[in-house]
């Protein structure tokens, strides 16, 4: 008995040491915004960079450093920076890191729970989301990690030939999945949504059965497990202030910005690789499911994939922005329907299952080079950009007086900006004000508003270059009569408030 705990503890020391190989070979090359290769810096990277070290110094979330993503983004981008300086890539990318190995051994796990080889569905994962990983640092990636666990969670219960007749045995996966489920909506709410669906498939399974103490007992626990895992989250926003700022921020403002400009969700899903890269993850993840319950005679398995691929798809198509990133949210659901296609073909021959694992592996391996290729030239080119923007940056710094940094606004400014000067923000709204203002006009209202009342001495804002949307008026009057020109780099200039202001 105890030599095969020991052979068994060994087995799964061995996969999960090979897993953090796949995850750490996967980040250097396609976590290009933070690769200790030489970061490329990226624009959301470097507002989440900037938001970890705001919150690192002593400022509170949405209130003092604002970003329309859930506070947990925070608290995660924070984390990364606790124990640095401050703006540390190598934080970031060991936290990324990390992620995707739980990730790995999540699918892992299922693999050989259901009988079948890990390292077929562990490549596509890595596969579907190199593309569209787009350096890195995206609450997405971190959100994977919980849809996994829940699938885990999900498969415990409901794979098996005779579901459990006493309800009080759901109490607990429910309560768990509930935390789970919840803290990925507090990542970004629209992260929870393949979650969600798995969760959909499972009740209406209770429900067709008609188990309704059972759906009871699932429905009390996973109440409990959001609230349990929300009241923290709550209680810490409440002693920063930032509650009712959270809620505006993480939900009102996010809803608003996902319906300012953009594409044709139709054209997108029917004539672009975005949709094309939808459709593929949701089908692969709905025929691993359907596949896997007709040969175990389990249609809960069917019903939970094909809701949970089909809410994943969704979530990619909430914002008309289309950033590939947001299809990283179908990407573990399409790994996991990987492994049930290999378990639902057991029964063929060992030498015929070896040899599709092996097509599959190397066929993955080739197009994980193809990509990680494009992606390291790309990185190269933005690494030397963003070394040229902060030797630029610093020049500019050398006319403010570091007893007067702290009374300097970036306006407008690339989100990269911040990391290049170390610059704490002097508004809430930090990056492409502009932008946010888009989604809502009361937040180029409050900035008119504290430019009048509490002006900064200093500016940087860029010039020279066309926008869209194009600077506000109210904003414009300001420069351009209330600051002085001092120097320009590149295409940021720095301007001083005119002395017969401070008066």
């Amino acid at each position: 008995m105890k030599c095969m705990f020991r052979n068994n503890l060994m087995k799964k020391t061995l996969l999960a040491a090979g897993a953090l190989l796949l995850a750490v070979l996967f980040a250097l090359f396609f976590l290009g915004s933070n690769s200790p290769l030489g970061p490329a810096i990226g624009s959301d990277n470097a507002i989440y960079l900037t938001m970890g070290t705001a919150l690192k110094n002593g400022y509170a979330p949405y209130t003092q450093v604002f970003d329309h993503k859930g506070p947990l983004l925070f608290f995660l981008e924070m984390l990364a920076q606790l124990f640095t300086g401050g703006y540390s890539t190598t934080g970031v990318f060991v936290l990324e890191t990390l992620f995707i190995w739980g990730s790995l051994v999540c699918i892992g796990a299922a693999a050989r729970r259901m009988n079948a080889a890990s390292l077929p569905a562990q490549m596509i994962f890595l596969t579907v989301i190199a593309p569209v990983i787009d350096g890195g640092n995206y609450c997405e990636g971190y959100s994977n990690l919980l849809t996994l666990l829940g699938a885990l969670l999900l498969m415990r219960v409901f794979d098996r030939d005779e579901l459990v007749k006493e309800a009080k045995a759901y109490f607990l996966p429910s309560l768990l999945y509930g935390a789970l489920l919840m803290i990925s909506f507090l990542i970004r709410a629209n992260n929870m949504l393949p979650m969600a669906g798995m969760l959909l498939g499972a009740a209406l399974l209770l429900l067709a059965k008609k188990h309704f103490a059972q759906l009871g007992v699932c429905a009390a626990g996973f109440l409990a497990g959001c609230a349990a895992a929300a009241l923290p989250v709550a209680l810490w926003l409440l002693a920063q202030g930032a509650l009712g700022e959270a809620v505006y921020g993480a939900f009102v403002h996010n809803m608003m910005y996902a319906e300012t400009d953009g594409g044709s969700r139709v054209g997108m899903l029917l004539h672009d690789r975005y949709g094309w890269r939808a459709m593929f993850m949701a089908a692969l993840a709905c025929a691993g499911g359907m596949a896997y319950a007709i040969k175990k005679r389990r249609p809960v398995v069917a019903l939970m994939m094909i809701f949970g691929a089909a809410a994943g798809g969704f979530a990619a198509f909430i914002s008309h922005k289309f950033y590939s990133h947001y299809l990283m949210l179908g990407a573990p659901l399409c790994a996991l329907g990987t492994a049930m296609l290999f378990a639902s073909i057991r029964g063929m021959k060992r030498s015929v299952l070896c040899a599709a694992a092996l097509v599959l592996c190397a066929a993955c391996a080739v197009q994980l080079v193809h990509f990680g290729i494009i992606e390291n030239n790309e990185r190269r080119q933005a690494h030397e950009v963003y070394t040229t923007l902060e030797k630029q940056t610093q020049e500019l710094l050398a006319h403010v007086p570091m007893e007067e940094r702290d009374e300097l606004l970036a306006y407008r400014t690339e989100p990269k900006w911040y990391v290049a000067a170390r610059a704490m923000p002097y508004l809430r709204f930090y990056f492409l004000q502009e932008i946010l203002a888009q989604a809502d006009p009361a937040v180029m209202d409050e900035i008119v508003k504290t430019l009048e009342s509490d002006p900064p001495k200093w500016l940087v804002i860029y010039y020279n270059r066309e926008f869209g949307p194009p600077y506000d008026a109210r904003v414009a009057e300001i420069f351009e009569t209330d600051y002085e020109f001092v120097d320009a780099r590149g295409e940021y200039q720095l301007l001083r408030r005119k002395e017969e202001k401070h008066d």
